[in-house]
């Protein structure tokens, strides 16, 4: 059980504890009851700072996102390669999962009716997730829908070395160089396809 810090940053140290229980469970499926019994204080107390889970689940959404978004080069200003910057945002990516472990994965797996996400928070992922396609669909000729595809198909590979990082399986410097060379070939294959 951990003390609610008096004149801290209560607001925050909910969403430490929901974020930490998350982890633990691998589930958004947290209750204001479990929050509260490991903060120690009484459920009702959690409404002075959200208004339920969704909210709690929102707000470390948010928070997430934008620690991801600040390690992602999605703009080449220099005249950088595509393939290079798809390769720097899955290994920030990559980098972030071991780092953070697997929060926006939880909270992104809940769909449609059951997303705790807010409509801001959809907006701005999915703001992320388009310029991604964008610049994918440019760069390799694809279709919209082929380029999400191949985004979500490349994502997996940070996120499955991530999650073997995190168990002690491999090192992070061996898993990273894994995903650069992963990431890189898939790329080529769909840069060596004959576009019509």
């Amino acid at each position: 059980m951990t003390e609610f810090e008096d004149g801290g940053d209560r607001a925050g140290q909910v969403l430490e504890v929901a974020e930490a229980i998350m982890l633990e469970t691998r589930s958004v499926s947290l209750t204001l009851n479990d929050i509260a019994d490991r903060i120690g204080v009484s459920r009702s107390l959690l409404y002075v700072y959200y208004d339920g889970v969704p909210a709690i689940l929102d707000a470390i959404f948010q928070v997430h996102l934008g620690r991801l978004e600040e390690h992602l080069p999605l703009q080449g200003d220099d005249g950088e390669a595509f393939e290079r910057r798809a390769i720097g945002a899955n290994l920030a990516y990559f980098h972030y999962l071991v780092e953070a472990g697997p929060v926006l994965q939880l909270i992104l797996r809940e769909r449609n009716q059951d997303s705790p996400l807010g409509q801001e928070s959809r907006k701005r992922f999915m703001r992320l997730a388009r310029s991604l396609a964008t610049q994918t669909c440019h760069a390799l000729a694809l279709e919209p829908r082929e380029a999400f595809v191949l985004i979500e198909l490349n994502g997996a590979i940070p996120e499955a070395l991530a999650r073997l990082v995190r168990s002690g399986e491999i090192d992070q410097e061996t898993a990273a160089q894994t995903c650069e060379r992963l990431i890189a070939a898939s790329l080529q294959s769909f840069a060596l396809r004959p576009t019509h």
